[in-house]
């Protein structure tokens, strides 16, 4: 259930939809790049642009995958959004991973000459990145039915099953971090997975467009509820945060004390599952079920720490490296601060919060975030203000 009742109240519809529109358009300007001669079109989102430390990298398949999902729900505001898609898409298969051919090859580097590379020539996918891009599809299906250039649902089901073939775990049913974990031949991350992945919404509806995997995917779905139920009975029973990533120590799957993949704080709530509030709660707004535990907890747990002040939420939270529970990092990012606004409409009783978290966002320019946080905020604006899209 969606209960953004006190912002309609507050704002009115038009009023919401005006603020998302404005922000909307900046995102775009700001982000939105053209690749020089091509033909059709081909266009990416730039997300080192506030962030130059990161270059010569320009995009991922993160960004994209946001960006596919992201022009569907705001074509009926943006008559250019379709142009932009069918741009994306073109540029996501110009750069196919090199174990997936139907997946994204995960990040892409500029060369001193302006040329457009895969970052190295074995460049990999990352999951997260082609369940969003698989979204945006099946979104675009829904929308506009056929284009004489994309077939979206074919395309759509190409990208669900190579995810399937190439992402999945055959033995444990668990999200692989992307192909390459099943394209080496030796690693050690066959058993990591990475929480903000566990996008139940999202399997619920491969499901049913997969119907050859349809089994296999209600099965990832059944594993990654128990790993966060049982994430909920250790460090986050009194405060409902997950990991950024999970690796299987015995039977189970438990946050790491050490780095895994990325830093220190793989163990910890970081910048990978900062976006769990805002993927586990989009299973009760879009199917219209109970809010679950995790995400009752996570709410009750988050006003309470910040005494109701979302400014006062900070960029990093302990788990499995500190006091669960204690914070870290640094305050007002609102790449931590969006999330939290999807899971307070997902659960009746938080109208003072969420018009503190709504406030919050639109405070902060976006010249003064990064990529990241901006694309999380238009997101949330986009849940918040009634205008996302299920494609089911």
């Amino acid at each position: 259930m969606l209960y953004n009742n006190i912002l309609l109240q507050t704002y009115s519809p038009e009023g919401l939809n005006a603020s998302l529109i404005s922000f909307y358009s900046e995102w775009k300007e700001r982000y939105l790049r053209t690749v020089s001669n091509t033909y059709p079109t081909q266009q990416y989102l730039f997300y080192t642009l506030d962030q130059p430390n990161l270059l010569p990298a320009v995009t991922c398949s993160e960004a994209m995958g946001y960006g596919m999902f992201i022009f569907p729900m705001m074509s009926i505001f943006d008559p250019n959004a379709k142009h932009h898609f069918h741009a994306l898409y073109r540029y996501i298969q110009h750069y196919p991973s090199f174990y997936n051919p139907h997946l994204m090859a995960w990040q892409q580097i500029m060369t001193p000459d302006g040329h457009i590379i895969n970052a190295t020539s074995d460049t990999s996918s990352a999951t997260d990145g082609d369940m969003d891009i698989s979204y945006g599809l099946l979104l675009a299906h829904r929308l506009w039915e056929q284009d004489k250039d994309i077939d979206y649902l074919q395309e759509a089901r190409l990208h669900i099953q190579a995810l399937m073939t190439s992402c999945v775990s055959p033995k444990d049913s668990i999200l692989y971090l992307g192909d390459w974990v099943s394209g080496l031949q030796e690693n050690d991350f066959k058993y990591v997975t990475r929480s903000s992945d566990f996008m139940g919404y999202l399997i619920k509806i491969f499901a049913q467009v997969d119907l050859k995997n349809k089994r296999r995917w209600l099965q990832v779905l059944s594993r990654i509820n128990h790993i966060i139920d049982g994430q909920l009975t250790r460090q986050s029973k009194t405060n409902g945060l997950m990991p950024d990533f999970f690796k299987k120590e015995g039977k189970s799957y438990m946050a790491p004390t050490s780095q895994v993949l990325e830093s220190l704080h793989d163990g910890d709530y970081f910048y990978n599952s900062c976006r769990t509030p805002w993927r586990y709660a989009m299973n009760s707004i879009l199917f219209h079920s109970p809010t679950s535990y995790e995400v009752h907890l996570l709410n009750q747990w988050i006003k309470k720490k910040t005494k109701g002040m979302p400014s006062q939420i900070v960029s990093g939270y302990y788990i499995a490296n500190g006091i669960p529970g204690d914070g870290f990092g640094e305050p007002n990012n609102l790449a931590f601060i969006a999330p939290f606004l999807v899971s307070a409409i997902a659960e009746k009783g938080n109208d003072a919060w969420i018009l503190s978290l709504w406030n919050t966002l639109l405070a902060k320019p976006i010249d003064e975030c990064t990529f990241y946080e901006n694309t999380l905020k238009l997101i949330a604006m986009i849940i918040a203000t009634g205008n996302w899209l299920s494609p089911i």
